[in-house]
């Protein structure tokens, strides 16, 4: 990537969320688009927390947003809206949005070149659909025969697998010719203008559904989804969304990991 490239990350993190963003923010600091200028926009309802948290960084900026504190699913369900009410502060060239409960495991950004993105978006597979090709995939299978008999109902019921919306009536709709590879919502990336242009277009269409009575099967994921099905983007694999004990991702390293919430910290 062109070292003048700024990049812009934006996240949510609201109640004790905000620990969890805390522990992403200093891999960002340490790994994440190393050389180049990286902002971190967190959208909060702890921003006096975030703004004395700052300072401990060593290379990147942070700019604390507020925001009421949310909970399930609101805190999902409303983010493109909230990223969309606040374009005019994410100004970066490349944004990416990052979970707050993920972490960067490895050096990312320099093997990326954004100009290439078609239609300028990046989306990753979702680990915990994402399947090795080959001999891999039946040796998988082999191994894990709950998995392929699950793979094999998905394909037949619902034409492939992930939690594909299947309601007609949503917004999140994805027609069955197109459920072909199902994107995860914890990590995607774009050139401003399309990444904005993304979210102000799934902004409506989340708020389209909520004003109908209707949340998708898998929230903003859903609609992320559907934004793909009909959408040339670039896809990277699982790596960049990494689960750990997924048998599925077994010949990947992981470079971008979501992090195992068996705590309480979000209790």
């Amino acid at each position: 990537m062109d070292m003048a490239t700024t990049v812009g990350v934006v996240s949510l993190a609201t109640n004790r969320y905000v620990e969890y963003w805390k522990q992403l923010a200093e891999s960002v600091d340490q790994h994440f688009f190393p050389g180049h200028e990286v902002t971190m926009h967190v959208f909060t309802d702890r921003v006096d927390e975030v703004i004395a948290f700052a300072p401990t960084l060593e290379r990147i900026r942070v700019n604390a947003v507020a925001i009421d504190a949310l909970t399930w699913p609101e805190a999902t369900l409303l983010r493109y809206e909230i990223f969309d009410i606040h374009r005019e502060q994410l100004v970066q060239d490349v944004l990416v949005h990052l979970d707050a409960d993920m972490l960067i495991a490895a050096d990312v950004g320099a093997e990326f070149s954004a100009g290439a993105w078609p239609n300028g978006i990046c989306l990753v597979r979702h680990p915990g659909y994402r399947r090795p090709a080959g001999h891999a995939r039946g040796s998988l299978y082999a191994r894990h025969p709950g998995i392929a008999i699950r793979d094999l109902y998905s394909e037949v019921r619902y034409g492939g697998i992930g939690r594909w919306e299947t309601d007609a009536t949503s917004r999140a709709y994805v027609p069955r010719d197109a459920r072909k590879t199902y994107v995860c919502g914890g990590t995607w990336f774009g050139r401003r203008d399309p990444f904005l242009a993304m979210v102000h277009e799934l902004a409506e269409n989340t708020r389209e559904d909520l004003d109908r009575g209707k949340i998708a099967v898998w929230h903003d994921e859903s609609h992320l989804n559907a934004f793909r099905s009909r959408t040339i983007t670039a896809l990277l694999d699982s790596d960049y969304c990494f689960a750990e004990g997924l048998p599925g991702l077994a010949d990947l390293t992981p470079r971008i990991i979501a992090v195992d919430k068996s705590d309480d910290r979000t209790r």
